[in-house]
């Protein structure tokens, strides 16, 4: 397994929660916390992308985002342009069922692609929950200088590995790994997911 450094995207304006998704509380921490317990056991080295100094509390190197209102596809560049290994995991800070075991099997995944993208059980690309090797920076940037805004774009211009769900659903809590919040109504779901015991976050 190469080395990896783990980036929590938490950049992002959370305008259809009304107040910043990372500090919702979630069994009474923080949801990037849930994140960065899971995340950091996976990886080399662990680091924040946010507009904030705030996240510097965790511990962790915080980089803010060059440009603002590009959305992922400037936190992917981002990642990579301030990694210090070849690969990086990037995970939105709205995924609090994610868990250590589904970053060491991405992790596994022998592949020479410039991305590594998880499917949901639901079909749909997980691309903030995906591996992105720094041969692919140059792409990324010209796609932000072209005015490109949708991550989806990127995969058309780079190599790019796929993992279906039924190679993770094995892993338990599987069903909820990405599960995100992006509004007030995802939010009490999540809760009375988490206060029924499911998901519970596994650091290791």
């Amino acid at each position: 397994m190469t080395s990896c450094t783990g980036f929590i995207t938490a950049g992002g304006q959370s305008s259809r929660m009304g107040t910043d998704k990372a500090w919702l509380l979630l069994d009474g921490k923080p949801m990037i916390e849930h994140v960065i317990n899971a995340l950091a056991p996976a990886t080399d080295a662990l680091a924040i992308i946010a507009n904030s100094e705030a996240f510097s509390k965790f511990g962790f190197e915080v980089f803010s985002d060059s440009q603002s209102g590009v959305g992922p596809l400037e936190a992917i560049r981002t990642a990579l342009a301030n990694s210090h290994t070849s690969r990086v995991l990037l995970v939105g800070c709205d995924l609090p069922f994610v868990t250590t075991e589904l970053f060491k099997l991405l992790l596994s995944v022998d592949s020479d692609d410039y991305a590594i993208v998880p499917i949901g059980k639901d079909g749909r690309q997980e691309p903030l929950c995906a591996i992105y090797d720094n041969r692919a920076l140059p792409t990324v940037s010209g796609l932000i200088n072209e005015g490109h805004r949708k991550i989806s774009i990127l995969f058309d211009h780079v190599s790019t590995r796929y993992v279906p769900f039924e190679q993770i659903n094995s892993l338990p809590g599987s069903e909820l790994f990405f599960e995100n919040i992006n509004t007030p109504d995802d939010y009490q779901r999540v809760r009375k997911l988490s206060a029924q015991g499911l998901g519970k976050v596994r650091p290791g």
